[in-house]
């Protein structure tokens, strides 16, 4: 039976996080998050997902493509004993009406620290492109908190 990996720090987790979606492995993505069903993953556009087993079919139906080209820059951090938030911009390529395009997302991930290390609780992020859906310059609906 493989042990899990034990992330020292948030920092660890994060980038294991990003290299399990450049490579499209769902099972070193699944490892990564905590062990509760409290988890919360929202995906750019995307329905809050609550639990294991909805973020796992997720990033199942995700990965059927292959991995995702996402380079992470702007991190900001902010991290107690057993909580850190990590707030920052990815850069996502995708393919779009005149080829390869790069999709700007704002993405905020929480980890917990457990006995086995440090897990991602919740990652959320949306797109921060102007004319991304739901913008005043696609002249959706506009949504303010």
């Amino acid at each position: 039976m493989k042990r899990a990996i034990v992330f020292a720090t948030a920092e660890a987790a994060e980038e294991a996080f990003y290299d399990a979606m450049q490579r499209g492995d769902l099972t070193a993505m699944m490892s990564l998050w905590a062990d509760d069903e409290d988890v919360v993953c929202i995906h750019p556009n995307g329905a809050r997902l609550t639990g294991v087993a909805a973020i796992r079919a997720s990033f199942e139906t995700i990965f059927a493509g292959g991995g995702i080209d996402v380079r992470v820059s702007d991190v900001r951090v902010h991290q107690g004993a057993v909580v850190a938030v990590h707030n920052l911009i990815e850069k996502v390529l995708v393919a779009g009406r005149k080829g390869a395009e790069v999709v700007e997302c704002v993405a905020t991930n929480v980890y917990v620290k457990h006995a086995a290390g440090w897990r991602i609780f919740l990652h959320h992020a949306a797109s921060a492109a102007e004319s991304a859906p739901g913008s005043r310059a696609s002249g959706g609906p506009v949504v303010l908190h």
